[in-house]
């Protein structure tokens, strides 16, 4: 056991190390490419986070793993709606997603030194000081989807303290941006990342395989506001479904058998 602690330790302190040291590296070039048009910042930074993600995870023991992607139609714009389990979610979008998009963050990362910077040109700061600031984070999103651009929510909202199957109530605002904008919500589960890295104890890191798990898009072609509270329901059932199925069930029968629950179960 004491010698399990010490190699946790040591492969924490690792993992830090890789981190910081691709913060550092990308620090300067983000701030070359600020001078750039939003076209080339959203492009260049796209892929320096998608590089640094695949070094960190790879270099650490993390092993990411796509399932499904091939499956999906980038050429779509889509809210991507992930689960919540831990620290390493914020990581793992990076390897799995193929096309650019952008990720809401608590606009207090903005105030973090080195890291701050990259932040602000990756993600939309999300401000809940006021209605007015809340008002202001909805209309950037809105604006990102209308660029093109898919935007990242993690309809949760938080991750628990403990790894857990159920995954916590979904909040709103997802399912009533994609209702306003008429956009495919694009379920992933990542089934691995609280057991690669605790939720409330980042020193428990542990080597192995790490899946993002692609499920098939939800539309929300017809429907209405007064659809939110539905729609979000259906997604929530829909997502804990999968999750429950991979318990018993092989990950390869995943794609068919969501496919079957859209197709068995009304959104309306």
């Amino acid at each position: 056991m004491i010698f399990q602690k010490i190699f946790q330790f040591v492969h924490f302190l690792y993992f830090v190390l890789i981190l910081g040291t691709l913060i550092l590296i990308a620090f300067p070039i983000t701030l070359i490419v600020s001078f750039f048009s939003q076209k080339v910042i959203d492009f260049w930074m796209f892929h320096q986070m998608k590089l640094s993600a695949n070094i960190l995870l790879f270099t650490t023991g993390l092993i990411p793993t796509n399932l499904f992607r091939k499956k999906v139609d980038f050429s779509k714009t889509y809210i991507i709606i992930p689960n919540h389990s831990s620290y390493l979610d914020a990581v793992n979008i990076y390897t799995a997603m193929p096309k650019i998009f952008k990720s809401l963050g608590k606009k207090e990362l903005e105030n973090v030194p080195v890291y701050g910077t990259i932040f602000k040109t990756v993600c939309i700061s999300i401000d809940r000081s006021s209605l007015k600031a809340r008002a202001l984070s909805f209309r950037k999103m809105k604006a990102e989807l209308e660029r093109g651009i898919s935007i990242l929510i993690f309809p949760e909202g938080t991750f628990p303290d403990e790894p857990r199957n159920d995954l916590l109530p979904f909040l709103d605002g997802c399912f009533s941006l994609a209702i306003m904008q008429q956009v495919e919500l694009l379920p992933v589960l990542f089934q691995d990342s609280s057991n690669r890295i605790h939720p409330s104890n980042i020193l428990k890191i542990s080597i192995g395989k790490n899946r993002s798990i692609f499920l098939p898009p939800i539309s929300t072609n017809q429907l209405q506001k007064d659809d939110i509270e539905k729609l979000k329901l259906f997604t929530q059932n829909y997502m804990q479904s999968c999750k429950d199925f991979l318990a018993g069930n092989e990950p390869s029968q995943l794609w068919n058998y969501a496919m079957e629950y859209q197709k068995n179960h009304s959104i309306l």
